[in-house]
C-alpha cells in the first residue's frame, strides 16, 4: 500500500515537472516543407511593435466550396503563429452571412465562384476579407489576389502565398504613428491619373501623396 502511494507520487511529481519545463521552454516548430508557417525577420519586427490589443476578424466562416476551406485552414494557422509571438494580437473568424450589406459598405466586396459538384457547375459568393483594429485604425486585407490567373486552383494558390505579405503589410500599415510623404511630379508627359489609380491607391494606403506640377519647379 506505502509503495503504491510512493509510486503515485513520484508519478505527481513528475508530470508536474514535465508540465513546467513544457511552459518554461515551449517552441512552435514548422515542419512544413516550404516552411511557410516560419515567420520572417521583417514579419517579426513588425509584430514585436504591436503593443496593445490588435484585434484581427476574418470573415471566412459558413457554407463555402471544399477547395477554399484549405483557404481558411492556412489562414487560421498562419494567424496562431501571429498570435503565438505577440499575445497581443486576437484572431476571430466571423460568418458574414449576417453582416453582408455592413461588409461592401466598408469596401469588402464579395466574390463569386464557380463550384463544381457531381459533375454540375454552381454559383457560390464568398467574403474573402480580413479586418485589423489596432487602436482607432483599421486597416482591410483582402485574402485573394486581385491578378488575372489561369484558374480558380491557382488563385487559391496564390492567396495561400501572399498571407504573409497581406497581414504584415496591413500590421504595419496599423501600427504606423505618422505616415511618410511624398511628392509626384506631373507635367512631363507622365501617364495620366486614370492609368495610374491602381498602383496610386496602393501606395496611398502607406504614404500620403501629393502632387507637384512642374511649371511650380523652375526658377
Amino acid at each position: 500500500m506505502h509503495k503504491k502511494i510512493k509510486n503515485s507520487a513520484i508519478l505527481m511529481l513528475g508530470l508536474i515537472a514535465l508540465n513546467f519545463l513544457n511552459q518554461s521552454f515551449y517552441q512552435r516548430f514548422d515542419l512544413t516543407a516550404d516552411r511557410r508557417y516560419t515567420l520572417s525577420e521583417m514579419t517579426n519586427t513588425i509584430i514585436s511593435k504591436v503593443d496593445k490589443n490588435l484585434f484581427i476578424t476574418v470573415y471566412l466562416e459558413g457554407d463555402f466550396p471544399s477547395e477554399f476551406k484549405r483557404l481558411q485552414a492556412e489562414t487560421q494557422q498562419y494567424l496562431q503563429e501571429l498570435a503565438a509571438k505577440n499575445s497581443k494580437i486576437k484572431v476571430n473568424f466571423e460568418n458574414p452571412d449576417t453582416q453582408r450589406e455592413a461588409l461592401i459598405k466598408k469596401g469588402m466586396l464579395p466574390s463569386q465562384l464557380t463550384v463544381e459538384e457531381d459533375g454540375k457547375l454552381s454559383e457560390a459568393i464568398i467574403f474573402p476579407w480580413a479586418e485589423i483594429r489596432y487602436g482607432k485604425k483599421t486597416e482591410t486585407v483582402s485574402l485573394l489576389p486581385s491578378s488575372i490567373v489561369a484558374s480558380q486552383e491557382e488563385q487559391l494558390k496564390k492567396a495561400i502565398e501572399n498571407l504573409e505579405y497581406s497581414f504584415s503589410n496591413a500590421i504595419h500599415s496599423s501600427t504606423q504613428k505618422q505616415r511618410k510623404k511624398i511628392a509626384i511630379l506631373t507635367g512631363n508627359g507622365e501617364l495620366t491619373d486614370i492609368y495610374q489609380y491602381s498602383f496610386l491607391s496602393e501606395i496611398a494606403k502607406k504614404i500620403q501623396i501629393g502632387k507637384i506640377h512642374l511649371r511650380f519647379c523652375s526658377s
